[in-house]
């Protein structure tokens, strides 16, 4: 008997690729595997449990929580970063949320490491940037790999991951590079559903979602390429936070104060983004610079073409399903 795993997320892309794995094989030994960075978009977490309800064809008998009815995800900023641990409101109801969403929905597997991405920063004493993402290395990839290993046998297992045809060669570059190979060295097989006809992307995802009665993700309309982190990422490229200070500019506002604080915290001049402004090289680029230059954008100093991407499960391909 096969095992389908799908990796489930607050977007569009796992929601697609898990309505064609349940078409194709049926309801039966379908598990939906959330990861849990608890740093998702309110509106997020309304459609991860009402998208998990679709795709299995089950009926809610209780109203998911709309954005406006959750609390405040952050914390004052007075909080020194050495105390840090999140806003203790939010992670009070998302725990309710969890709890809820796993009895109404079993094959819902909601996993939580514990900490958000600030957290590991500064546990890790290494802020994210675009070469470096221990946030997803530690709340996302090694959290599934673990429950991969414990609940599953590689043999009798498909694992699938909403990587869409756009992308494909991060999945299989079709000379041993992605994700599919580098997991099949390990002896899992990976699929990407919509890496396969018929082609469809954003807009076409969110189209059937409005067809099944389903409100898309709210950080779709705001111009986001993804649903992840509440749209917050520390591989997000000029773009992306240049949309967000337009779209989100008190969460912008936070981000920002954040990142000093870990700087701070960590006595090294880090930055999540870079620039090569000037032709000197790659060079730190805070999102406090940030901004600044983006009044302006002197001399095309700002590539608001690169919009960056977390791409949480398959960007390092030196990690493999862990033994630890």
């Amino acid at each position: 008997m096969t095992e389908h795993v799908i990796m489930f997320s607050a977007g569009g892309g796992s929601w697609a690729a898990g309505r064609r794995v349940v078409e194709r094989h049926g309801p039966e030994n379908v598990r939906l595997l959330f990861t849990d960075t608890l740093y998702e978009d309110a509106d997020g977490y309304r459609f991860l449990i009402e998208g998990a309800a679709n795709i299995l064809g089950r009926r809610l008998d209780w109203p998911v929580p709309r954005a406006g009815e959750f609390p405040d995800y952050r914390v004052g900023l007075d909080t020194p970063i050495e105390d840090y641990c999140g806003n203790p409101a939010w992670r009070a109801a998302l725990a309710d949320l969890r709890a809820r969403a796993e009895t109404a929905i079993p094959e819902l597997v909601w996993i939580v490491e514990g900490r958000d991405p600030w957290e590991v920063y500064r546990d890790e004493r290494l802020l994210g940037n675009s070469r470096l993402d221990p946030c997803s290395k530690i709340l996302k990839r090694q959290m599934a790999d673990r429950w991969l290993r414990d609940n599953c046998q590689p043999e009798s297992t498909v694992v699938y991951v909403g990587i869409d045809w756009t992308e494909k060669h991060r999945f299989d570059d079709d000379a041993g590079g992605g994700l599919r190979p580098r997991r099949a060295v390990q002896g899992w097989k990976y699929e990407a559903p919509l890496c396969e006809p018929p082609w469809v992307w954003k807009p076409g995802i969110v189209g059937e979602m409005r067809a099944q009665g389903i409100a898309a993700p709210r950080q779709y309309a705001k111009g986001y390429t993804h649903n992840n982190c509440g749209g917050f990422c520390c591989k997000a490229g000029h773009a992306h936070y240049a949309n967000r200070l337009r779209v989100d500019p008190e969460r912008f506002a936070y981000d920002k104060a954040m990142e000093e604080k870990i700087r701070t915290f960590l006595g090294h001049p880090y930055s999540m983004m870079t620039t090569r402004a000037g032709g000197e090289g790659k060079r730190t680029l805070t999102l406090a610079d940030f901004e600044v230059q983006l009044a302006t954008n002197s001399a095309g100093q700002l590539d608001l073409d690169d919009w960056g991407g977390c791409g949480c499960f398959v960007d390092d391909p030196a990690e493999v399903i862990h033994a630890d």
